[in-house]
This record gives C-alpha cells, sequence and structure tokens, in this order.
C-alpha cells in the first residue's frame, strides 16, 4: 500500500543524535508514512541504532551505501526507493515537533491545486538541545531577494523530485537550495511563517558552522545559473536586487572586472540609480574590508610586542 509520506534520514556518523530525530518522525500525529534510512557508511554505532529500531517499526527502511556518496547522492538513493505522494527530508541532528506532518498536509488538503510545496521556519537548537534562536526563510512570492530557501521543514509533491531529477550532487552543501530555487522557476510554494514545527541544531560539527563562507560562494555560483528562468518568473525590481549581488559578489569577493561589469550594465539598465549607488558601494566596502584587516594586524602585532617586552623585562631583572 502506497503511504501518503516518504520521509528520507541520509545520515553520516550520526550516533549521537539519531535517536532523537528518528523518535520525532515515529512519534509524528500523521502516521501514514514510510522513513527510508540512508546510512552512508557510518564508522559509529549508527548502523546497529538503525537496525533496533527497524526491528520495532515496519515504516522504517534502511539502506546502507557501499561508499560515502555525500548528501546529494545520498538523498536521491532514498528518493528512488520513496513510494509516497509527498516527499520531504530530515537530518541526524534535527527533529519534528509531532505536529508538522499533518500541519504541512494540511495545506496540501486545502488547496490541492495550486500548492505544489510547502515550507515553514524553523527553531534553532544548541548541541545540548537548548533553544538559541529561529530562523526565518519569509515569502518567496513577497520578495525572492529576500528569501532564504525552504529551509529544513517542508513537504512536496513527489513529481517534483522527479521533474527535477532529484537533488544535484555537484551542488554539495547547498543542494536543497539549488533544488528549491529550480523548484520555485516551475511550481507553486505554500509559506508557514511558524516556527514551532522543527528544530534545528546547530552545532560545531554541523556544515552550517564549519562550511558557512563556502556556503555562501556556492549558492551564488548555482542561482547565477539559474538566473535566465528567473529573469522571466521576477519582476524587474527583484531582478535588479540581484544584479546588484552578482555586481558586489564578483567585485568584492571574487575581483572579478568582467562580471561586475557584465552586471553593472544590465543593473543600468533597469535602474541608472541603484547601478551608481553599487558603483559608489563597492570601493567603499572594500576599504571597509580593508582597514577591518589591517586592524586586526595592529592588534596582533602590539600583542607580540607587548609579549616581546615582557620578556625582555624579565631577561633584564635576572
Amino acid at each position: 500500500m502506497q503511504p501518503t509520506i516518504s520521509i528520507v534520514l541520509p545520515t553520516y556518523n550520526g550516533s549521537k543524535f539519531i535517536r532523537t530525530s528518528i523518535d520525532s518522525c515515529l512519534q509524528q500525529t500523521f502516521t501514514d508514512f514510510e522513513l527510508i534510512i540512508v546510512n552512508d557508511c557510518s564508522t559509529d554505532d549508527t548502523a546497529s541504532i538503525l537496525k533496533e529500531y527497524a526491528l520495532q517499526d515496519k515504516r522504517i527502511k534502511v539502506l546502507k551505501n557501499r561508499h560515502n556518496k555525500k548528501l546529494p547522492l545520498s538523498l536521491n538513493r532514498g528518493f528512488e526507493a520513496a513510494k509516497g505522494k509527498y516527499f520531504t527530508w530530515t537530518s541526524d541532528d534535527n527533529y519534528y515537533a509531532p505536529n508538522a506532518l499533518q500541519t504541512m498536509l494540511n495545506e496540501f488538503e486545502n488547496d490541492q491545486h495550486t500548492t505544489d510545496l510547502v515550507y515553514a521556519n524553523y527553531t534553532i537548537i544548541d548541541d545540548a538541545g537548548n533553544v538559541t534562536g529561529t530562523r526565518i526563510f519569509n515569502n518567496v512570492y513577497f520578495s525572492f531577494f529576500n528569501w532564504l530557501g525552504c529551509g529544513a521543514c517542508f513537504l512536496y509533491k513527489a513529481e517534483i523530485h522527479k521533474a527535477l531529477n532529484g537533488y544535484n550532487p555537484a551542488a554539495f552543501l547547498i543542494e536543497d537550495y539549488d533544488f528549491f530555487v529550480r523548484a520555485f522557476l516551475k511550481y507553486q510554494f505554500n509559506y508557514l511563517p511558524q516556527t514551532d514545527l522543527y528544530f534545528y541544531r546547530e552545532h560545531a560539527a554541523s556544515l552550517t558552522s564549519t562550511q558557512s563562507s563556502a556556503i555562501k560562494d556556492v549558492s551564488k555560483i548555482f542561482l547565477e545559473r539559474q538566473l535566465s528562468g528567473l529573469e522571466k518568473k521576477l519582476d524587474e525590481h527583484e531582478v535588479a536586487l540581484l544584479y546588484r549581488k552578482f555586481a558586489v559578489y564578483f567585485a568584492v569577493q571574487k575581483n572579478d572586472t568582467v562580471k561586475y561589469d557584465f552586471y553593472i550594465q544590465k543593473l543600468s539598465a533597469i535602474s541608472k540609480k541603484e547601478a551608481l549607488i553599487t558603483i559608489c558601494y563597492v570601493p567603499a566596502l572594500k576599504l571597509y574590508q580593508t582597514l577591518i584587516v589591517s586592524f586586526h594586524g595592529c592588534i596582533a602585532y602590539l600583542k607580540s610586542l607587548i609579549t616581546f617586552l615582557k620578556l625582555k623585562a624579565l631577561e633584564a631583572l635576572k
């Protein structure tokens, strides 16, 4: 019998938190789902934990990769085995509120003809499970520029995954953002502003903490690849904001004058004022960054000098 929802849970050495993640799935008020856990060659106790749970609940299916495939390919393998009408996935260090699936599914039932994907904000927790804040992703239809993606709490029709050929392995670190941008170009989203459906753990070992600068870099690269589609879908103001973002990025972060000139020209065609502001902003930002780096260099030098003088003073006293 086909389950209504397929949840994929990829894991690699996730034994520390994975019980909490699995329990949050099994404790959902909506129970017609399958949980497909993809073990990406874990070397800790993850395998034995998964075996234990699979024996307890027939909704759980465990897949094991023969070699470490990383997140995008692990997700794709899980969804290849999925049979649900709706898809979602979660991480081994995060967890759902008990009503998460039911709340998102209600949005489809209330608006079956126009909703293809539902997403919500989430609550941020630390390593110990303490609440440290919330993350708001914003309504993509209010402003694509201010939209931060669909986050980690979402539910979408299975047909979207198939139409987009799943997650792009080349987009490792931002595979979810890339997927959602591509989905946005073709499908209808529904935003839930609540933050109490999902709990996202930020800790020292999480990708969010260890790869934040790389994530920002890669996200710009893959967003640029979808620019032609976004130019057709978004209004002129939103397109101008994207041109400005790319102009600043290529000038300040990459020192790429060719790309900078290209986006300044495209921005100027829409708004001479915004182009002029950007032209003034770029050198100001570069100067600011140079001063910050120089300041930190001076502080480091002074600390080193003070230490040196203290050692000399101690030697003189001997």
